[in-house]
């Protein structure tokens, strides 16, 4: 462990120790991990425990996600990749997740429940590059960087 994590850990178990008085690095962790996840979750797939209404229930213009549509998206498709191969295996993948457009955005789709889905980013890639074509999406990748 580095000199930083040591003094970082010292010193959120200073500011904790009226809650967690005997300094335990196990609960210190804990905490820690449960503050990381919920803020992650929040950005990830916009959880809340007390959500806004949408103000427009109909699809956001770009490529914006509304996070009404993350939330719904994201519990409807189990926080795991829906690609599902020609055996009828479902992808197992949790990491690398992506909000996808069944009708491809270039192509007019639309950020709505019905019409978005998670991908890992593996998964997203091999389906626009059965849509668009490898060379294509090689070029617009190349481009991009």
């Amino acid at each position: 462990m580095g000199k930083d994590l040591h003094d970082k850990l010292h010193h959120a178990q200073e500011l904790l120790s009226h809650q967690i008085p005997s300094g335990d690095l196990a609960e210190l962790l804990e905490r820690a991990l449960d503050a990381l996840i919920s803020q992650l979750e929040r950005r990830k797939f916009a959880a809340a425990k007390k959500p806004r209404q949408p103000k427009q229930p109909t699809a956001a213009p770009g490529r914006y996600v509304p996070a009404h549509v993350r939330r719904a998206v994201w519990k409807r498709d189990g926080g795991r990749c829906t690609f599902v191969g020609e055996s009828g295996y479902r992808c197992r993948e949790r990491r690398f997740l992506e909000f996808d457009h069944i009708d491809e955005f270039a192509r007019g789709g639309q950020a709505t429940v019905e019409r978005m889905r998670l991908r890992c980013r593996a998964h997203n890639q091999y389906t626009a590059e059965r849509t668009f074509g490898v060379e294509f999406m090689r070029r617009k990748r190349e481009g991009a960087r």
